[in-house]
Order: structure tokens, then sequence, then C-alpha cells
């Protein structure tokens, strides 16, 4: 079953080669035939690569351990859905899994643009075909997920418990799709550059791919998050992990292309931009698969040493060099007025581009940090209040002209026409601000931050309320894109509340009791229940039932656990939470003792934290809502 999984793959990479030979070579010259036999092997590579996977899951599923990669993800007892969810869960699958997406979403560009110029899409299959071809080429001669045992185990080793968790079937199928799409408008920029197009066409030609790009990586982003929250036991969802960064990194930069894509496409403006965005943008997608996956950086959720480093360096540098030439060979033709007012919507967006820019760098010089000192004797590292100092100002910013923008037209404005529209919500903020600081809210940053979302929320709300009455509820969809991106504004205003609340206001504490005692916590009694022990599909679970009351009212039990599996000599604790509007009550099972009848119980209480779900599905929904225009109109 291996050797054919591997022939596949194989057959998969020459068809990919052959792709980029052929479409290389017709960068200067159109040609129907090249044109035609080149997309026949991005046909022929996906099928090829789908057949290989379908093979690798089929191993996964039927427990053939003489594949290495089944033996080292799975084993007998392990739950079925974890099984095929291991196609992404080790190093090898997930660059097949990674190289698959590409290879499909190939074949569906080739099918929608067929009637496009044959240089353009020349160039746009050589980017998308280079890409597939250079995953291939890692999971043929690098790190092969069919590589047969010498023998055939009686069973695997099973896959990390940290992994089996719901958020194993959607978090890295969401980020993947994040990274893999944003391929796709690269790809575009590239056939327009080569093919001397500097009209806005590829940037309308990829809207949707880039803002679904964005979508699931915000997606894979946010449910990595409630992931960490709900399995590594530790009562927060956002550390600065350097793989937690490296799924930011282009967001922030796919956000600021967002941006800049508007302006190129209405007003001709910020092209250059555009260009660099989605670069740097699919640079750090292959950057960030790097940081995972090469062994370089030392985290929770990266995958051991392996060669694969000087390969994704080689991929970066190649691909950088290759869209600059290009680029550079345009630039005449792209040049534009940069003398942009700060009071007019161009102006906002260039300052935006810089803020989401600036960001990126810090953080990214954070992240590599150790990777560039490691020559030194010492290697040096930043840690949280790092990331927290340098991030907020930009953050307080970028929540500030979220509200300011929307409200800006095109080309310049008066400051008093400005002052106009944005006194009354200055006037909510101060009001608001000034609510939370008579209630004993008195941090000062976490009490400029709410001033300038309360200031954010207001504005987005009050242009929306304001549209409706003026042109009915039907120019929430006749208006799709304009009001999509308020509805992304909203939900980030709605995510930034959370974000606050429980980050400065959340509370803990510790406490060793005995079975039957009481611990008293924030609102909450916590009356503490006798251990219990049962055996699970494959692990045993100890775990504690506490009855919480409130007000002397039985609210629920809860179960803070610590699973022993299979394979695993430590146990993993599995944290039990009760969700309210208001915040969240957290429990963890921190330690125990039969012999000393003593259970230990860390209980977290975090504000307002189910907001920050509620808006990151608002910003997708918003997201969508942009996508698909019932009817175009103007913004």
């Amino acid at each position: 079953m291996g050797n054919l999984g591997f022939l596949l793959q194989f057959l998969g990479l020459i068809s990919a080669a052959i792709a980029v030979i052929l479409f290389g070579s017709s960068f200067n010259k159109e040609s129907k035939v090249v044109d035609k036999y080149g997309t026949l092997f991005i046909h022929i590579q996906t099928i090829l690569i789908t057949l290989a996977s379908v093979v690798l899951v089929y191993a996964l599923a039927t427990e053939y351990f003489k594949i290495e990669y089944v033996a080292q993800y799975t084993d007998s007892k392990l739950p079925f859905i974890y099984k095929i969810s291991a196609f992404w869960a080790g190093q090898a699958g997930s660059l097949l899994f990674w190289g698959w997406l590409i290879a499909v979403f190939s074949s569906i560009e080739a099918l929608r643009i067929k009637n496009y110029s044959l240089r353009y899409k020349a160039a746009t299959f050589f980017a998308l075909a280079l890409t597939s071809g250079f995953f291939f080429v890692l999971t043929n001669f690098v790190t092969n997920p069919f590589k047969e045992l010498d023998f055939f185990p009686a069973d695997g080793l099973g896959m990390n418990p940290l992994l089996q968790n719901p958020g194993m079937l959607y978090h890295p199928p969401t980020l993947y799709l994040g990274f893999v799409l944003f391929t796709l408008p690269l790809a575009h920029a590239f056939g327009s550059l080569v093919s001397n197009d500097n009209s806005s066409h590829w940037v309308k030609n990829t809207r949707g791919w880039s803002i679904l790009s964005w979508i699931f990586l915000t997606i894979g982003i946010v449910l990595g998050g409630q992931w960490a929250y709900v399995e590594l036991g530790w009562g927060g969802y956002w550390a600065w992990d350097p793989v937690e960064n490296a799924s930011l990194l282009p967001w922030l930069t796919g956000t600021a292309f967002l941006h800049s894509a508007i302006m190129y496409e209405r007003k001709e403006k910020l092209k250059i931009w555009s260009y660099i965005l989605i670069l740097v943008t699919y640079e750090l997608c292959i950057f960030g698969t790097f940081l995972t996956r090469s062994g370089v950086i030392d985290s929770v959720h990266s995958f051991g040493k392996s060669a694969l480093g000087p390969f994704f360096i080689i991929m970066i540098i190649a691909t950088a060099i290759g869209f600059l030439y290009y680029l550079f060979t345009n630039l005449k033709y792209l040049k534009e007025e940069t003398n942009y007012s700060i009071f007019s919507k161009e102006g906002m967006f260039y300052i935006t581009n810089w803020l989401f820019v600036a960001l990126m760098v810090v953080i990214l010089f954070g992240t590599t940090l150790p990777i560039l000192t490691q020559l030194f004797p010492s290697k040096l590292t930043v840690g949280i209040p790092y990331y927290n100092k340098v991030s907020t100002p930009f953050f307080m910013l970028i929540i500030l002209i979220s509200g300011i923008c929307p409200l800006l037209p095109y080309g310049n404005t008066k400051l008093n026409d400005i002052i106009k529209n944005l006194w009354p919500s200055f006037l909510f903020m101060i009001i608001a601000t000034a609510g939370i600081y008579a209630y004993g809210f008195t941090d000062i940053i976490p009490l400029v931050l709410f001033a300038f979302t309360s200031f954010s929320l207001f504005t987005i709300l009050l242009q929306i309320f304001r549209g409706i009455i003026k042109n009915g509820i039907s120019i929430i969809y006749r208006n799709s894109r304009l009001y999509g991106a308020l509805i992304i504004h909203f939900g980030l205003v709605v995510l930034s509340y959370g974000v606050i609340a429980s980050s400065f206001y959340n509370v803990s504490v510790d406490k060793v009791v005995a079975p039957g005692e009481t611990i008293s916590f924030y609102k909450y009694e916590l009356k503490v229940g006798d251990l219990v022990i049962k055996e699970k599909q494959n692990y045993v679970s100890v775990y504690s039932p506490v009855k919480v009351y409130e007000n002397g009212k039985y609210i629920i039990t809860m179960t803070p656990e610590r699973r022993f599996y299979n394979n695993h000599k430590e146990p993993f604790a599995e944290v039990s939470i009760y969700t309210e509007a208001k915040g969240d009550l957290y429990l963890i099972l921190a330690s125990y003792s039969k012999p000393e009848n003593i259970i230990g119980i860390q209980a977290v209480y975090e504000p307002f934290i189910v907001w920050i779900w509620i808006g990151c599905a608002i910003m997708v929904l918003g997201g969508l809502h942009g996508i698909f225009p019932f009817k175009r109109n103007k913004q």
C-alpha cells in the first residue's frame, strides 16, 4: 500500500514539474498547444495526488501500521474520527494535505479562467504548479508519508493526547485553507505582471478568493485559540506562542492587502502596495509552514526537528526574487499619486497598511529572535510582556480607525464635516468610559482600549442605522460590499470587548480540599465531590464532580478531569467550562491524592470570553455577505 501511495505522489510531482516547464516556456509567447497540455497536467496532478491522499486515509482508517506514518500517529484504540484526522496531524501528512489543496484549487482555476489570455494563464498556473510541486518535492524526498517499515507492528504509537480534541477536526484544515487560498491571488498578481496587465483586473478577479482566504485564516486562528483554551488547561487562549504568531502574521498582511485591493479596484491607487502585500502574505504563509514543521522553534504546537528548513528558505527566496523582478519591470506603469489627505478614505487605508505591516514586523521580530540569535552563546527570546507592550498601541489605533474609516468619503473632506459626523461617537465613548470607570474598572490600558472600542462600536452602528433609515433595510443586501465590511468591523469590535475583559479582569484561585468541602470563589460556591475513575476507549479518566452554586442556588455540576492515555505515562488535564454571556467559570483538576484524601482545584473566571468566539462568527458572516452581493452598488 505504501508503494502505491508513493508512486501516485511521485507521478503527481512529475505532472506538476511538467506543468511548470510548459507554462514557464510560454511567458514570452502564446501557444494554445502549450496551454492545452499544461492545463491537462494540472488536472492529472490533481487526480494523482487525490488518489495518493485516498491511499493514506485508507491506510489510517484500516490500521495499516506497516506505513511508518500510520504507526506514528494512530493505534488500534484511537477513535475512528481521529484516525482520519491523522492525515494532517503529522509533518509528512500535513505537507501532502497542503499540496493536495493547492492542486485541487489549481484545477478549479483552470476551469474558471479557461478563456483568459494565454500569457496571463501561463504565469498564473506556473506559480500554482510551482507551489504544489514544492510540497510534493518535500513529501517525495524529505518526509515521505508512505514510507514503510521493515516489519509490521502489532500496534501504533497513537496520537498525541493534545490532538485528541474536536479542534483537531476543524482547526488545521481551516488554517491550511487560509494559507492555501492566498496562493491564488498571488498567482494572479504574478500573471498580471508577466502579461504586462497593470489594470485592476487581477484584484477584481480574485476578490472572492482573497476574502475566502481571510475568512478561513480568521476561523483557523480563533478556533486555534479556542482549542488551546479548552485543551491546554491554563485558562487562556493566546500566549504569543511562535506557531500562533506564524498564523497571525499572514492574517495581518492579508487584511492590509484586502484594504489596498479596494483602493486598487476602485481608485487605481495603492497598486504597488497591493502587489507587495500579496507577495508578503504568500511568503508568510510559506514561512509559517516552515516555522511549524522545521523544528527550528520550541512550541507546544510544532513538529520535531527535520531537514525541511533549507528547502523552505530556498523556496521563499526564489519566489520572492522572481515576483519582484517582474514587479520592477512594471514599476513605471504602476506609479501613482501618494500624497493622500489624512481626512479621506484613501489616507486612512494608507495609514492602516502601515499599521498592519508595522505590527507584523514587531511580532515577526519577536518570533524569529531565537532563530536569529542561535549562533550566539545564549539564544535570546522574548516573552508575553514584549508582545503585549509592542502590540497594544497598534491594536488601539487599528480599532480606532476601523470606526473612523467607513465614515470618510473618497477624496478630501473638510475637517468640520468629519467632526460633525464623529461627535456623537466621541460623546458615546466618553459616557461609556466614564460609566465603567465609575463601576470600578480604573486600570489605564484596558480603559483606553475600552474607550477606543466603544468609539468604533457607536460609529459603525450609527452608519448602519443611518443607511437603513435613509434607504430601507434592503440597502444591507443592495450594497453588500459596504455592509459586509461594516459587519466585519462590528465583529472585530465585539471580539475586542471579549479580549479586553478576559485579558485584564480574569480572576483565579487554587485550593486543595477534602472531598465534600466547599470552595468560595468569585460569585460561586464550589462543592467538591469524591474522585471517580472510569475506563474509556483509549484512556482512563479520573475526575471530581464539582457542584456549582450561585447565591445559594444550584447551577450545574462540572467535571474537571485527568486522562491517562495509552502509551503515555503523564496525565493530561481536561478542563470543565461553564459558559454564560457574562463570562466562563473554568475548572482544572490540578492535583489529587487518594491516600491523603485531598483534591486540588484551580478555578478561573474569564469575563466576556464567549464574545471572542461570537465576534469571530460575526466577522465571518460579514466576509461571506461581502463575497456574494445580491446587487452590485458602488460603495
